[in-house]
């Protein structure tokens, strides 16, 4: 079997998100969905994470989980490679064996290497979104064709 893994914030959860996970799905048989969620973001993890359960229910491949931590836990580092470090140490300790990360950014490669798998940069959810999700938080009503259901019910915006 073979387990991939998504980590993103959806912050909030948009279709370039969706067409990762999608294309990851693709390429194993289970797929960890990692929500890293600390207490300075604007919207709950627990809300994140009940956004990913819904939007997959009908795909049990799917496996959402919230990490929440504070920026003393696992903080910014310097650079990407040391920051990728910490929570791949984080993560190994945490999760089930990864085969394979699957990543919109450059992150992916070195988490790879600390995690003792593959990696995969699919650059497609940047085309796909090509707005930054603070402007989708900002006006959900204008990008609501960008989130799912789940999400617009949160806005409670109509399409």
């Amino acid at each position: 079997m073979k387990r991939g893994l998504v980590i993103g914030k959806f912050l909030p959860l948009h279709i370039g998100h969706m067409a990762l996970i999608g294309y990851a799905l693709e390429h194993c048989d289970e797929l960890e969905v990692v929500i890293g969620a600390s207490d300075d973001e604007p919207i709950p993890g627990e809300v994140r994470l009940e956004w990913l359960k819904q939007t997959y229910a009908g795909d049990s491949r799917v496996k959402p989980i919230l990490l929440s931590y504070d920026e003393a836990m696992l903080p910014g580092a310097d650079s990407i490679e040391n920051m990728s470090r910490l929570w791949a140490s984080y993560l190994k300790k945490n999760l089930p064996r990864i085969d394979v990360i699957f990543a919109s950014e450059s992150y992916g490669a070195y988490m790879s290497r600390f995690l003792d798998c593959e990696s995969v940069i699919y650059e497609e959810p940047c085309k796909v979104v090509p707005v930054a999700a603070a402007r989708i938080r900002e006006e959900p009503a204008l990008y609501a064709h960008l989130i799912p259901e789940a999400v617009r019910e949160y806005y409670k915006v109509q399409v």
